[in-house]
This record gives structure tokens, sequence and C-alpha cells, in this order.
């Protein structure tokens, strides 16, 4: 559960900084309708699923996304039970602003496929991430010139970063966003544990369009289609590993065991269990 949600500084009538608190286990939804979005986890970890990536971001690491939407499944780590996120949103309007006649090559370069950077641990970027809590705890402290200041210089260790190539060219996409194929997000969460609803989300449609669009592609609803392929795998891994019927569970993607059980059983006519033991007979 979110634990607290605090905004800070605001510019164009748009807030640029956020600070969450999220209690694991929690997925959490967002839209990046039209901006860049740069993620700092400060303690904690979390799952990221973009429409084409699956990451894992732990303490002191960083991301940065293109407008699209995303969930973050808060889950436990050592020490934590709770996750701190900064994240500092990239409004195309807000950086022109900062650089106004000297827009830089970060805002000119061609776009290239993915929606996600992960940028490595850093102490600059964990130095960047407190001075910002610096002022969340002395608001009296912050001005317009402030904040336009502290997003240039991150624009400015962005650029300096190991990435600054591949980064430079994904805030790019602020002006030229793109969809996904349907097919890479199929085949990029066809085993994570994402409902239709939340599909059809990454996808950037409704859930009716999604569902037409997925009935031309595939010929298929998608809750048979995916229900087959996650069986599918289940099957192969009951009769070719040694793994538990739980942790097949899980590797499909199925959100428990008795949701597991009883597609499997819709589809060969037995329980998992059941399956494994005939198999090992033959």
């Amino acid at each position: 559960m979110i634990v607290s949600r605090q905004q800070f500084f605001r510019l164009k009538q748009k807030y640029i900084v956020e600070k969450l608190v999220v209690k694991a286990p929690f997925r959490y939804s967002a839209v990046f309708g039209d901006e860049a979005c740069f993620i700092y986890v400060k303690n904690g970890a979390a799952e990221l699923s973009s429409p084409e990536e699956k990451l894992q971001i732990n303490a002191a690491e960083s991301v940065l996304l293109k407008c699209g939407s995303y969930f973050a499944d808060i889950v436990r780590s050592t020490g934590f039970d709770t996750c701190e996120i900064l994240a500092i949103h990239l409004h195309p309007e807000v950086l022109a602003e900062i650089y106004k006649n000297d827009m830089p090559a970060v805002l000119t370069n061609q776009p290239q496929n993915g929606f996600v950077k992960k940028i490595t641990a850093s102490s600059v970027f964990a130095h960047f991430a407190d001075s910002l809590l610096f002022y969340f705890d002395n608001p009296v402290l912050v001005n317009e010139e402030l904040v336009l200041l502290k997003l240039k210089e991150l624009m400015h260790l962005l650029l300096q970063s190991d990435k600054a190539e591949t980064i430079s060219t994904l805030l790019s996409f602020l002006f030229d966003p793109r969809k996904a194929a349907l097919q890479k997000i199929i085949d990029t969460h066809l085993y994570s544990n994402l409902s239709i609803n939340q599909l059809a989300a990454l996808s950037g449609q409704s859930l009716s369009s999604f569902k037409r669009a997925f009935q031309a592609q595939f010929n298929d609803t998608p809750a048979n289609y995916i229900k087959r392929k996650k069986v599918e795998k289940a099957a192969n891994l009951l009769s070719s590993s040694t793994l538990s019927i739980s942790e097949i569970c899980y590797q499909t993607g199925f959100s428990d065991q008795s949701h597991f059980s009883r597609s499997f059983s819709q589809v060969h006519g037995r329980s998992p269990s059941a399956y494994r033991k005939s198999i090992k007979k033959v």
C-alpha cells in the first residue's frame, strides 16, 4: 500500500518532484502521457514492467522512463519492507524553458527501441537525491530559479553518466512518442502475473480496443491464448524439471496455486500433480 505521497516544486502548473513511500508487496501503476520521468530508488526494491521490458531496481539505482504506461511491483528486500522512491518529471515544455534557444542534443537525437534505461548505482545520483530531500525539509528556500537549476543539474548528470548516449536518445522520445508492438508486449509479459486490463494499459489502448487488436493478430481471445501458453510451459516444466508445483505456478505467471490447478485441469483434464505422475509412469 502507499504509505505516503508528497509532491513538490511546481513549474508551469505541473509538479516536478514526487516522493513516494510504498509498503511491500504492492503493485503501483503510473502513466506518463507526454513526459519522461527519472526514478531514483532510495531504499527497498521494485520490479518494473514497461511495454517492452521487465527489470529489477534495487536501492541506489535509478531508471529513466519515456512516456507510456508502467507497473512497479514493490517487493521486500533485506532490511526493508517499504520502498522509498523519488520521481522527477521531465515535461517537454519545462525542458524547453531551461534550454530556450540552446537546446542540447539530448532532445534531438533519433529514438531507439525501448522504454526504460537503467542507470547503475552511483554516489553522484545518491547525492543529487539527498540534495532534493534537503529542500523538501526546507521549502522556504525553494523558488522557480532553484527548481530550474536542479533540473538542469539532473540533465547534466544524465549526460555525463555511462549511459549518456542512450539516455539522450530516450529523452528525445518526448517529441516522437510511439507505441510498442502488440507482439512485443505479449512476448515480454506472457508469463508475468499481469491482468488483461494491465496488458491493455501497457499497450496504451482501452480494454475493448486491446481485445479487438489481440483477436485480429492472434485469432484468439487474450484470456484463452495466454492461459493456453502458460499451461503449455507448465506442462513442459512438469515433465522436464524437478521444480515444485508451487515454483512452476509462479514461474508461469499464475496468481495462485488454485487458479493454476484449475486452468491446467481445464486443458489437460487432470491436476498438475496427476499430470506429473502420469508422465513419470511412461
